[in-house]
């Protein structure tokens, strides 16, 4: 029996060496939601690898098949929950509770979302992307976020929120959460054109992969690139690199911060070949509103 149990055990540590790259952490994140706390869980899954596909635009029939504007299709680790959210909730009041925990997450940002028809259809979207029947609802009620971690423990890990009310009344909100490895194809390779994207429609973007040293800003390697990448692929674009610091101490010692933040991504870049007249570094102290429990950040402007 022992033997059995041995060689048993020797085929499982083989078969999770084959996905050691997207089994990161120990423990997937679980974003915290008061919708998700209030209302009934009536799915959940184990983390498990598989094939997940993040949908980062509207989403149509093409010769039969739904596709969508944009999507990454991977290998992850990925956590599902389903939730159907108690009668008295309306779905108004539950997309402005949704927004406020989604704007409260301050080491992830925003890489997509959508509500009512310019989703596409909900059929679709549950059936073929989600893969939960119970969230085919009406097309005009319905809610799509895709979160993107913004700091370097996060930087693989994907948020999907989808908010849709049925045609009896009952609302439920889908939760997944999705962890890529480094060779999944859902970091770098796609970040450039999706966050491209963000920044062409909000006109800026929290910059994922910076951290503080000591008293001094740190940008990742794969932050670095993903400007970079931005730059080349756009050769008419001029950006504004922007700090904010929200520690103790007086406008000029803040100001003077968050400046070399900016200023630290603004020499890495130009150490990679970008002209320096492409990139300028500004520093705004705390004089925008920080989100919560923050104490620096480092936004990419559309000039």
């Amino acid at each position: 029996m022992t033997t059995v149990l041995e060689g048993m055990l020797k085929v499982l540590v083989a078969s999770l060496a084959l996905f050691l790259p997207m089994l990161v952490a120990a423990v997937p994140y679980n974003p915290d939601s008061e919708l998700v706390r209030k209302g009934r869980v009536v799915f959940q899954s184990q983390p498990a690898v598989g094939e997940y596909r993040l949908v980062l635009g509207s989403i149509k029939k093409v010769n039969n098949q739904w596709r969508a504007k944009q999507e990454v299709k991977s290998r992850a680790l990925v956590s599902r929950m389903t939730v159907e959210l108690e009668e008295l909730v309306s779905f108004a009041e539950a997309r402005r509770t949704m927004l406020a925990d989604i704007e409260g997450a301050d080491d992830f940002t925003v890489l997509f979302q959508c509500a009512g028809l310019d989703c596409g259809s909900s059929s679709g979207l549950a059936n073929e992307f989600l893969g939960v029947k119970q969230l085919y609802g009406l097309d005009a009620s319905q809610f799509y976020v895709v979160q993107a971690g913004a700091d370097g423990q996060r930087k693989e890990t994907f948020v999907v929120w989808y908010l849709v009310q049925r045609g009896n009344g009952r609302i439920y909100l889908q939760q997944d959460v999705v962890r890529a490895g480094p060779d999944s194809g859902a970091g770098t390779a796609f970040a450039p054109v999706v966050w491209w994207e963000l920044l062409s429609d909000k006109g800026y973007f929290v910059l994922p992969g910076f951290s503080l040293a000591g008293d001094q800003g740190r940008v990742s390697g794969e932050a670095v690139d993903l400007v970079a990448a931005l730059l080349k692929e756009h050769p008419h674009a001029t950006l504004r690199l922007v700090g904010h610091d929200y520690r103790p101490g007086t406008l000029a010692e803040r100001e003077r911060r968050s400046l070399s933040y900016a200023q630290v991504l603004r020499d890495q870049l130009v150490d990679k070949g970008v002209a320096a007249a492409r990139v300028s570094a500004h520093g705004l102290a705390n004089l925008a509103p920080a989100r919560r429990n923050e104490t620096a950040r480092l936004e990419v402007v559309l000039d």
